[in-house]
């Protein structure tokens, strides 16, 4: 079990060190291949790279979205030529500039983002304890999903951030960020059953299921996250919506992520519903603590 850590650790450390340089560069990114234009006072726009779905359609209710969630790699990309299919897309904050038909202008930002690569936050959300969120690390930086464990102020809660890690010991992350309050207008409540970006998925590759999160879906592809934040896309024949809380019992026996699979058998040996974490344990090794994203019946 020791080696699933060793992996995750070291995903976390290349979607930290992305970050980290994309944060430096104010997110000014924009990706695809070396026939994006660029006009005179215009912002620049490159095109979808090899993803066969399309740029994408109007925004709905724009005037009501707060914030949006985009990929900070499409810029970079895009000025490099390269092709933002199957790479990092660590997922950051800015406000709505100008809504387009099929692409739109982020604040701060010069280049133009396909709507179909970015996420929405809409006002005036409210959430209530135990409920799963879209959000994004509101003290460090990046796209989350986190369970509200205060809803004293069902507009700012305070939460437990699920894709950070949690060590049991408090020594990580999401320990040290523990019921940290959210901003007003700055979550989306997930729901089970539902195409939501955020959602859950394990998605079927070669026989074995990767675990995936939700972007965007269309028609019948789908864009998602998978292992060490690659943007992907799929055949929706090819991927499950897996529940935001998984219907699990102590002593079910359970697929556990491996390096971004669902491919350990596991057994449940304890749930800790308020912190949305599942300790499970690989034969007679000590039981580990994984996210409600990583277990699957």
């Amino acid at each position: 079990m020791k080696k699933i850590f060793y992996f995750a650790a070291l995903a976390l450390s290349v979607i930290a060190f992305s970050s980290c340089t994309d944060k430096q560069a104010n997110g000014n990114n924009n990706g695809s291949d070396s026939t994006a234009t660029e006009q005179e006072g215009e912002a620049k726009m490159g095109p979808m790279g090899t993803f066969t779905i399309p740029e994408g359609s109007a925004l709905k209710d724009a005037d009501n979205i707060s914030y949006i969630l985009f990929p900070s790699s499409y810029a970079s990309a895009m000025e490099k030529g390269e092709d933002i299919n199957g790479k990092t897309a660590i997922y950051y904050n800015r406000e709505l500039a100008e809504a387009g038909e099929t692409n739109s202008k982020l604040s701060g930002n010069e280049v133009r983002y396909p709507n179909n690569l970015l996420i929405p936050i809409y006002k005036d959300a409210k959430a209530k304890k135990g409920d799963v969120v879209l959000t994004w690390w509101q003290s460090g930086s990046g796209m989350e999903r986190a369970i509200v464990t205060d809803d004293s102020d069902p507009t700012q809660p305070k939460v437990h951030y699920l894709d950070l890690s949690y060590k049991g010991d408090g020594s990580g992350f999401a320990e040290k960020h523990d019921n940290e309050q959210l901003k007003p207008n700055s979550f989306v409540v997930l729901n089970d059953g539902e195409w939501q970006p955020g959602a859950p998925l394990a998605v079927k590759d070669d026989g074995k299921y990767n675990k995936g999160i939700l972007v965007n879906a269309v028609g019948d592809k789908v864009l998602y996250l998978g292992f060490a934040g690659k943007l992907i896309e799929a055949n929706k024949s090819d991927v499950k919506l897996l529940p935001v809380k998984p219907a699990v019992n102590v002593g079910d026996n359970v697929k556990s992520v491996f390096v971004g699979t669902f491919s350990k058998d596991t057994k449940v040996e304890k749930i800790d519903s308020k912190l949305g974490r599942i300790w499970v344990k690989e034969g007679d090794r000590d039981a580990e603590p994984v996210s409600i994203f990583e277990v699957m019946k």
